[in-house]
């Protein structure tokens, strides 16, 4: 027992126990620009995103994206939540869950180095908390009505209350913000591949309207409004 003791002073001492916090801050930048490729459909080249359920990257420190990222792929809820990014798991999940160590810290280096990343910065947390003003009007006058009817088509894979789960296990959609959905179901029009449901959602959404983008977001803001959180 002392013996194992004496050994783990001596990892610690030369630095190997620290390796997985070395890993994130060694990031390649090389590669991690020709990584951030499929970043960039959703958060732009330019790392100064598209509002919604897509915000800026700019002023992203290097750990704190390493962090980010690898709560988004671990499930870290907790901590996600304490940032202010708890509404943004269900997008970003089946992104960062391929992401290995390596990907992590060499994403997270081209992206402070690129976009003029400091530790510290907000990454967009300040956008996080207010949907732009255009998308957050046009969503307020939307149909609920005209969304419920739309969202039958919807419910064969999502579930009737949006809880996910069905066909070809779809995700849970009840909790999510009208402008999150809003921006993903205009990514997914747009032919944007985003994750491991793109081969399913990119046929339904290219012939919706902004109208029916607008009203299906509204609807499924609604869904599950007044259970109280004993119904999750």
């Amino acid at each position: 027992m002392k013996q194992m003791r004496r050994s783990l002073i001596a990892l610690a001492a030369s630095g190997a126990l620290a390796a997985p916090m070395l890993t994130y801050a060694a990031g390649d930048v090389a590669a991690g620009k020709e990584k951030y490729a499929s970043c960039a459909a959703c958060h732009g080249a330019a790392g100064d995103g598209q509002g919604g359920a897509f915000p800026k990257l700019t002023g992203l420190g290097q750990e704190e994206t390493a962090k980010k990222l690898a709560a988004y792929r671990d499930g870290d809820q907790d901590y996600l939540k304490s940032v202010g990014l708890g509404g943004r798991y269900g997008t970003m999940a089946p992104n960062a869950a391929s992401l290995s160590d390596e990907d992590i810290a060499d994403l997270a280096a081209y992206i402070a180095d690129e976009f003029g990343g400091s530790e510290g910065g907000n990454g967009g947390d300040e956008q996080a908390a207010a949907e732009p003003a255009a998308e957050s009007g046009a969503i307020a006058k939307a149909d609920v009505e005209r969304g419920q009817a739309l969202y039958s088509s919807c419910a064969i894979c999502h579930g009737e209350q949006g809880e996910g789960g069905h066909l070809m296990n779809a995700p849970k959609l009840k909790g999510l913000p009208a402008s999150q959905v809003a921006s993903l179901l205009k990514v997914y029009r747009k032919g944007t591949e985003m994750g491991p449901y793109s081969y399913a959602m990119i046929p339904q959404a290219t012939h919706l309207s902004d109208a029916d983008i607008n009203n299906l977001a509204a609807y499924i803001a609604t869904i599950g409004e007044g259970e109280g959180d004993d119904a999750e």
